[in-house]
């Protein structure tokens, strides 16, 4: 890792196919003790292939060695699009319900449904969404 906020992790190229280039990333030493370890997954596994869209004047060769790059930050949006947005909207249905009267069983129920339009939506922007959360390469 050489700045703050950035995980870097290196990788060789596996399959080049247009704008996509498929990376495989093996897990390093340094994953144990990094601060990312926890949002980062790559540390998981003992291999993980990543696809990365790269522009259209980069040019890359399999078995090629590289660093892939993240952001931090990206880390911490996607925890609050997954995680902490869908808690809440979980909890405000489910008080709001309880508090109408209407019984905890079907106001559980009813929670967990109005769950369904928040990952639809994601579903709906994964194209936005995964232009957003890309990585990048950087040749070694």
């Amino acid at each position: 890792m050489a700045s703050p906020g950035i995980i870097k992790h290196s990788g060789v190229i596996s399959e080049v196919s247009g704008k996509i280039v498929k990376v495989r990333i093996m897990p390093e030493s340094a994953c144990g003790s990094c601060r990312a370890r926890g949002s980062c997954s790559i540390g998981d596994k003992d291999e993980k292939i990543i696809e990365v869209y790269t522009s259209p004047g980069e040019n890359y060769n399999t078995g090629e060695e590289i660093m892939v790059v993240l952001e931090q930050s990206l880390g911490l949006k996607a925890l609050g699009l997954g995680y902490i947005a869908p808690f809440i909207i979980l909890i405000t249905t489910l008080v709001i319900l309880v508090s109408l009267g209407i019984n905890e069983g079907y106001a559980g129920l009813l929670s967990l449904l109005s769950l369904v339009p928040w990952y639809g939506g994601l579903s709906f922007f994964k194209d936005k969404l995964k232009k957003d959360f890309s990585f990048r390469l950087q040749k070694m």
